[in-house]
């Protein structure tokens, strides 16, 4: 079994006095004792002793975990529940039990190239006028993503009029971009997010590009982090960058300018796959507070101790209804700082949060590079 390679883990977390349970993302909103790290690797581990999991267990692994990390920041002997997670999700792909809901996101990554069941021909329909004088080789490539592209074109839409004020050399992969294969990893279709893997390492390697910028940090997360793991290596001299980083060094060159003041009380939220699983915390806020009239003020959780949307771990298809009362969190977080914008980095994030905000008044949700476009004169939330 796959869970033989995280065994100490199981056993370690599952014996635990469980203190984690008083930040995990699901036990947050259930409070019942077997939605806790600790719960669901006990499960886990029985199943690891006895060699598969029963239909009963399959749920706890599927639709109770983010995969958000919340848990490893307060565990004293850094055991991250999150592998425990992922390698009891492929063990029960591999003995057949995988719920219809996994089953459909890796049938529609094979069949579509994304996870949400849309066409592959209309990936980037939303972005045709935007991306046609673009050119088949740059020095920076734009890898966009299946949530920006499907879920949240308007911020593809407007980092591309971002990157053309900065004059910057860049395309995307309107003909070929796939889905980054995350979404099959965390549901435990490991072996087809495998083979995604090196199809996007080649169309990477084809584009020329020296540089590739992300607005979605879990695309960055799996191609930086994951990818070499599986013995899969973007062409060589190769940087990622996430696009907070990229608008830090834009800022920094005197390549944008902001001039138009954005008069707002703003809070950040930092994504757990860009914060805590990558360590960015510093190029969003430096970029937020480069804009005129912006009062920043933090969220009374934040950077590794920041609260989850609810939608990783694969649960925006096995479990909706726990992600929207998840991200309930966040924003009374941003109610408890009177903010008028609730700023993010991640597409998934953002339409956590706007199944909320766009029902109110007195608080928006928009992405890092929107606020920018704001204060370039090149967007509006009204838009």
């Amino acid at each position: 079994m796959e869970l033989k390679m995280v065994e100490r883990t199981a056993r370690l977390c599952a014996r635990c006095s469980k203190m984690c349970r008083h930040v995990c993302t699901t036990h947050a909103v259930t409070r019942s004792e077997v939605d806790t790290p600790n719960e669901r690797c006990a499960i886990a581990y029985r199943a690891l002793e006895r060699g598969k999991f029963l239909p009963w267990e399959v749920p706890y692994m599927y639709e109770k975990c983010a995969t958000c990390g919340l848990c490893l920041v307060w565990c004293e002997t850094e055991l991250d529940a999150s592998d425990v997670m992922l390698a009891a999700r492929a063990d029960i792909v591999n003995q057949g039990l995988a719920p219809q809901s996994a089953l459909a996101v890796n049938k529609s990554v094979m069949e579509q190239g994304n996870p949400h069941g849309e066409p592959r021909e209309k990936r980037f329909a939303a972005l045709a006028e935007e991306i046609a004088a673009l050119p088949d080789k740059a020095e920076v490539l734009y890898f966009v993503g299946c949530d920006t592209l499907y879920r949240q074109p308007e911020v593809a839409r407007v980092a591309i009029k971002v990157l053309q004020a900065a004059n910057v050399d860049f395309t995307v992969l309107k003909d070929g971009e796939l889905c980054c294969g995350e979404p099959q990893y965390l549901l435990g279709f490991s072996n087809a997010s495998h083979e995604i893997a090196r199809q996007n390492a080649a169309l990477i390697e084809k584009s020329g590009a020296k540089r590739v910028v992300f607005t979605c940090p879990s695309c960055m997360k799996i191609m930086k982090d994951t990818y070499p793991k599986w013995g899969v290596n973007l062409p060589e001299g190769v940087e990622l960058l996430h696009m907070t980083q990229f608008l830090q060094e834009l800022l920094a060159e005197e390549k944008i300018v902001l001039r138009r003041e954005v008069a707002k009380r703003v809070t950040y939220h930092d994504p757990c796959d860009l914060g805590r699983r990558q360590g960015i915390y510093d190029a969003p806020r430096t970029v937020i507070q480069a804009i005129p009239g912006v009062e920043f003020i933090e969220l009374q959780f934040n950077r590794e101790n920041s609260r989850c949307c609810g939608a990783g771990g694969g649960l925006g298809a096995t479990n909706l209804g726990l992600v929207i009362e998840t991200s309930k969190t966040v924003i009374g977080l941003a109610q408890d700082v009177s903010a008028d914008i609730l700023v993010t980095a991640c597409p998934t994030c953002k339409t956590s949060f706007q199944r909320h905000t766009n029902r109110r008044d007195d608080l928006d949700t928009v992405d890092v590079v929107e606020l920018v476009a704001m204060a370039l004169g090149l967007y509006s939330i009204s838009e």
